[in-house]
């Protein structure tokens, strides 16, 4: 665990004077008890599912509930500038961060999945169940997961995009009456295990396909029609095939994105 400060700002604390409360009294005329005093060395009950004060912990998984080793989390001090307590998962995808008594100010939890897969690195940012600042001395519970599909809270994806452009050398087709099957080549990128995809290309991209590597296979169903193969390349590659493996990359302005040229096979 470290705690990084890069720059501090004064805080001025102002001392608000407390009028002293006085005791009550129960009112005469019988009727009122006096609860017996605690016994000496009898510990309060604790809750177990309580969290610990100047403690953050929590669990980060997989949107398949699989425990994520090796991720960086923080908690993120709300006053000060870049002031931030970091850990890392074990082994059970649990962390456990300890947070300084002397630092005035709330915190918010953060993370985020680095990995090399396949020879790309990706970055991505995790879900958190509860974005709510909580103070050092109340502790918390925050738990992370790692989406690689779905919809995210700013009405765009997690998972990748495939970009589809269309070669009419071999025929005239359609975009929306391209379908396309992608088998997951391996391990996806959260080391869960995809599903085969099928589906038809709308506008010109296929969206919020889980983040990994895949074989994919094309064919042209247009309506009322009989189906045809279509042979496959990527954007890096100089040869059409019955099939390609592609890979997701991350753009800046695009986000995690991939390519694919079509064109209609030779008819037998």
């Amino acid at each position: 665990m470290t705690v990084h400060a890069t720059r501090t700002f004064t805080v001025l604390l102002l001392t608000a004077l407390l009028a002293a409360c006085g005791g009550t009294t129960p009112p005469s005329g019988g009727g009122g008890t006096t609860p017996p005093p605690a016994t000496p060395g009898t510990p309060a009950p604790t809750n177990p599912d309580a969290p610990a004060p100047y403690v953050m912990q929590g669990v980060v998984k997989n949107a398949q509930g699989q425990p994520l080793a090796g991720v960086e989390v923080w908690a993120d001090n709300t006053l000060y500038y870049n002031m931030n307590v970091l850990g890392v998962t074990d082994a059970q995808g649990r962390y456990r961060l300890e947070l300084p008594r002397d630092v005035l100010g709330t915190w918010r939890a953060g993370g985020r999945f680095q990995r090399s897969y396949h020879g790309e690195t990706y970055e991505l940012s995790l879900e958190v169940n509860d974005e709510t600042a909580f103070t050092a001395d109340t502790g918390a519970f925050r738990n992370f997961t790692l989406k690689t599909s779905g919809e995210r809270p700013d009405g765009h994806y997690y998972g990748g995009t495939v970009w589809v452009y269309g070669n009419y050398s071999a025929g005239d087709f359609k975009n929306r009456d391209v379908e396309l099957t992608l088998t997951p080549d391996g391990p996806l990128l959260d080391g869960s295990t995809g599903e085969t995809l099928t589906r038809f290309v709308d506008g010109n991209t296929i969206a919020d396909v889980p983040i990994g590597r895949y074989k994919v296979t094309a064919r042209h169903v247009p309506e009322g029609g009989a189906p045809r193969n279509m042979l496959v390349m990527r954007q890096d590659e100089d040869t059409f095939a019955p099939s390609t493996i592609l890979m997701f990359r991350k753009e800046p302005q695009y986000g995690v994105m991939t390519d694919v040229n079509l064109k209609l096979a030779p008819l037998p």
